[in-house]
């Protein structure tokens, strides 16, 4: 659960006489990272560099990212544009071109993906001294500026508004203007401040990521004091603290209060607003006899699923790489959607064996290659496998609630008929959980898509607060009662000669002779978690369950994607309760 790193570039600008510009770049009180620009002219053609780098701690590990650009313009002004960015082990990278024999086109080919054309907006800029121009211009005659720009690594359009506030100097640039404004990319808007001399360009940026202070300033000026230090870094700010609940990813539908930030979010069957501050999120139902077996698209889609059905450079599933995973697949023949997703959902999540945070955003064609990464690699491949297979499949983009905590996340979507069913490949969970707030949707067309610069504004300033789960309390749904406990949606566990007790949101059960065990709702643990584990399996029953002899915990397979977890537990007792514990009713 994260946010991408795109976001933590703050605007640096282009298009400086030497010797080259440098800045230094910091995220809350820590310095993260930091850029150069520079200019060189080689005969007829004037070439701008540009090179951006960060590292970022994200629970203990360290994610880092490095972006290298280069424009070029001839004699004749036609320009031409590269760029690598670094989020993982295999680089995203591409070229773009422009000429004045077809001023309003954008030609771009980056790796991995069909050629396009992009429609430039009535006045952008892609020339970056164009825009340093106007900067210094509006920094002299002291007026707003409105610029319109594009991103290379993301494919997106930036608009810039600023207003200026009046003489701000800093050390070394006495002339320096504070303008204030926002800046927006896609659906993402952020509020900055910048600080810009009529003679240096671009001085300092600042804004605001998850509450937290992103600052990018001029190498020359004093490193910033900051008056009140952090605590917290972005991932660890961008999580919230949820109370307890044992059965919680088992529970069909659960109610949520939104306090602080308004929120605009999509509404289907799984996300319904139901007033101003609150929201009903549901499991989606299963699928019906129609929807079961539909079939996957075979020759022309339709023009509502061909873009879900598009190869792109975040999904390349037309390469040769792609077959083998299908070799391992094994799929019979006439398999509808439904089926086919539910393959694929389980297929992703042994597949990525390593569940690395350290990766910032890889492709799919690199989780081929490696597989290894969190909620955006197993998407990411998920969808390539869907789309390969005929299945019109998309990224979603939101909140995830896991155990006591609340994160961002990324899941997929499958159409089927005339709805989309989520399910979650980083999870195995196909409908995937109810406890998910969803913030929108994409194509994977293209890295600016992804949506992870709405995700993280939209989570500062807002918190989400459980109230109900159904008809009942959130927390109060659960039913113990000598040796069974009942959840939501007629949900049971007896064990026979067993104890359960429920308090504060904490289940226990012990029997006669063993016990108290702590019980708790988890998700499919994967093959690396289960390594240091022993494999058992109950005499009669035959339940498959995974037993720690040191930290004495044991994960059993109930079934139906449910897995419980019990805490405290000998290896005796771990293949008695295998063996004994009974799910007389699964909930829907």
């Amino acid at each position: 659960m994260r946010a991408s790193p795109l976001l933590l570039v703050c605007l640096t600008l282009l298009g400086q006489e030497a010797p080259p510009r440098s800045f230094r770049q910091w995220l809350g009180d820590l310095e993260v990272g930091g850029s150069k620009q520079e200019q060189r002219q080689d005969g007829p053609v004037r070439e701008l560099r540009s090179h951006e780098w960060m590292a970022l701690s994200r629970l203990g590990q360290e994610i880092k990212q490095d972006l290298s650009e280069t424009a070029r313009r001839a004699r004749d002004g036609s320009m031409s544009f590269t760029w690598r960015l670094q989020l993982s082990a295999e680089p995203f990278e591409g070229r773009a071109e422009w000429s004045p024999r077809e001023p309003a086109v954008l030609a771009i080919h980056a790796a991995n993906s069909p050629a396009l054309k992009k429609d430039i907006p009535a006045g952008a800029i892609l020339w970056p001294e164009e825009l340093e121009s106007r900067l210094k211009e509006a920094a002299r005659t002291v007026q707003p500026l409105r610029a319109t720009t594009f991103s290379f690594p993301i494919q997106q359009w930036s608009e810039l508004h600023l207003r200026p506030q009046g003489k701000a100097p800093l050390p070394g640039f006495p002339d320096a203007v504070r303008f204030t404004g926002e800046e927006r990319q896609g659906a993402a808007s952020t509020s900055v401040e910048v600080w810009i001399s009529p003679t240096a360009g671009e001085v300092r940026h600042q804004a605001e990521l998850g509450g937290l202070r992103m600052l990018s300033q001029r190498a020359e000026l004093p490193a910033p004091v900051f008056a009140k230090e952090e605590t917290q870094g972005f991932f660890e700010r961008s999580l919230q603290k949820l109370p307890p609940h044992p059965f919680q990813p088992w529970l069909p539908e659960l109610t949520l209060r939104l306090e602080g930030k308004p929120q605009d979010l999509p509404e289907d069957a799984q996300q319904t607003r139901l007033g101003k501050s609150r929201w009903r999120l549901r499991r989606a139902q299963a699928p019906t006899r129609l929807e079961a077996t539909q079939p996957p698209v075979r020759g022309l889609p339709s023009a509502g699923e061909a873009r879900y059905l598009s190869p792109s450079s975040l999904v390349p599933f037309h390469d040769p790489a792609f077959d083998g995973l299908l070799h391992r697949l094994a799929l019979p023949a006439g398999l509808s959607r439904w089926e086919l997703a539910q393959r694929v959902n389980t297929f992703v999540f042994d597949w990525i064996v390593e569940k690395d945070f350290t990766v910032g955003f890889a492709s799919a064609l690199e989780v081929c290659h490696h597989p290894r990464g969190d909620c955006t690699e197993h998407g990411v491949l998920a969808v390539a496998l869907l789309r390969r297979l005929g299945v019109p499949a998309r990224g979603v983009t939101g909140w995830v609630g896991l155990g006591e905590t609340l994160g961002l996340h990324f899941w997929v979507e499958v159409r089927l008929r005339e709805r989309w069913v989520p399910l979650d490949p980083t999870f195995d969970q196909a409908p995937a959980s109810a406890f998910r707030i969803k913030l929108g949707d994409t194509d994977l067309a293209d890295l600016g898509s992804v949506g992870w610069e709405s995700a993280a504004s939209a989570f500062s300033g807002a918190r989400w607060i459980p109230e109900r789960e159904g008809n009942r309390p959130y927390g109060e749904g659960i039913t113990a009662k000598g040796d069974l406990v009942s959840g939501a949606a007629g949900m049971q566990l007896r064990l026979p000669g067993g104890r359960w007790t429920f308090k504060a949101g904490q289940l226990q059960l012990r029997t006669g002779t063993g016990g108290p065990w702590q019980a708790q709702a988890v998700t499919h643990p994967g093959e690396a978690q289960t390594r240091p584990f022993r494999h058992l399996a109950g005499a009669h029953s035959q339940r498959s369950g995974w037993w720690h002899p040191s930290r004495r915990l044991l994960w059993m397979d109930l079934g139906e994607g449910r897995w419980l977890q019990l805490e405290g537990v000998s290896e005796t007792e771990a293949f008695d309760l295998l063996d004994q514990l009974l799910v007389p009713v699964s909930s829907p």
